[in-house]
């Protein structure tokens, strides 16, 4: 494997991607000279996520927040990037690379946000946290992240995707179980937040057009951005492998079975935390048939108004087909076993 060479590796997904497994299986906690993120892999900004919600403040616009509320919800993105920033500087100090996940929505700011929920536009600027200094505090238009560029070209992304129809629908029943039905149809604001790839496919879109060669092309076997597809991640071993190696881990330490947490672990966990992770605890292993293999939409659409109702499984379908370009965008350019 060679000396080891620090570097930030973050793991940009959206819900139901099998995100969860790919840690896993990668078995970070074992990776010499890795530092993985604590909160289920990551998942830095999900405080704001949480506070808006319990602000109520996902379906109004920012311009309609209270003075009170933008504080509120400023301070939460600064304290979420120091915390974030505090774990940089201790993989710096211990000479490791970091391996952290977020769901990319988490990073997006405050007037994309009403632009995307509430269909309205915004006059102010778009918002910003406090950087360090070597940043720099260039924040170009298709940034629509509330970190400067400079922050996100210290990172090597990939991109996790998984097929609409097996991701949303997924989404939407985890939905169900925790919080019952929802009165605004599939998850209301929610639903429109996290059921749709354009969040990924920006990003995406902004790290191809912004890296420079030296920082998207290392060791000549990988162009930065990474997409992988959960497909593989479930299916095919050789790319997981190949995956492991352009991030200078080691295959040894990677993982394709587990013990099966106890009914007292279980019992141990947040209700949230519990429901996401319900399946990758109760396996002891990669579980067979959630690959997107042959996967119908119009077929898929009829299983959902038996499941869910004419109406939740009509949004569903619509938000599906929404999302299709995008991730077929994405796949089209996913990382296969060997290089090309």
């Amino acid at each position: 494997m060679g000396s080891h060479r620090p570097r930030r590796f973050y793991l940009m997904t959206y819900p139901r991607t099998a995100s969860n497994l790919l840690v896993r299986i990668l078995g970070l906690d074992e990776q010499p000279n890795v530092l993985p993120g604590h909160t289920r892999g990551g998942y830095f900004f999900l405080p704001v996520i949480q506070l808006m919600g319990a602000l109520q403040l996902r379906n109004r616009g920012v311009a309609e927040w209270t003075d009170e509320e933008r504080r509120q919800v400023k301070q939460c993105y600064q304290d979420c990037f120091d915390t974030l920033q505090e774990y940089l500087d201790e993989a710096d100090s211990k000479r490791c690379s970091i391996f952290v996940k977020e769901h990319i929505h988490f990073l997006a700011e405050p007037t994309v946000l009403t632009r995307q929920l509430c269909g309205t536009s915004v006059e102010e600027a778009p918002w910003m946290v406090n950087v360090p200094e070597v940043y720099g505090f260039t924040r170009s238009a298709q940034n629509e992240t509330v970190v400067p560029d400079g922050f996100l070209r210290t990172w090597l992304p990939t991109f996790l995707i998984r097929h609409p129809a097996l991701a949303f629908p997924s989404r939407y029943r985890v939905f169900l179980d925790v919080n019952g039905v929802h009165p605004d149809g599939v998850g209301g604001e929610q639903g429109t937040l996290t059921m749709t790839l354009r969040w990924t496919r920006s990003l995406y879109n902004w790290y191809r057009d912004n890296l420079t060669a030296e920082e998207s092309y290392i060791d000549g076997d990988v162009t930065w951005p990474v997409v992988i597809d959960a497909d593989d991640v479930m299916a095919n071993q050789a790319v997981v492998m190949r995956y492991c190696d352009i991030l200078g881990m080691d295959r040894s330490k990677l993982r394709f079975s587990w013990q099966p947490w106890t009914e007292e672990q279980k019992a141990e966990m947040d209700k949230y935390p519990r429901r996401f992770l319900s399946t990758l605890i109760a396996s002891s292993g990669i579980v067979k048939g959630k690959t997107s293999d042959e996967v119908d939409v119009d077929v898929e659409a009829k299983k959902w108004r038996e499941e869910f109702g004419e109406n939740a499984a009509a949004e569903i379908e619509q938000l599906v087909r929404a999302a299709m370009p995008d991730y077929e965008f994405l796949r089209a350019r996913r990382l296969g076993a060997t290089k090309p």
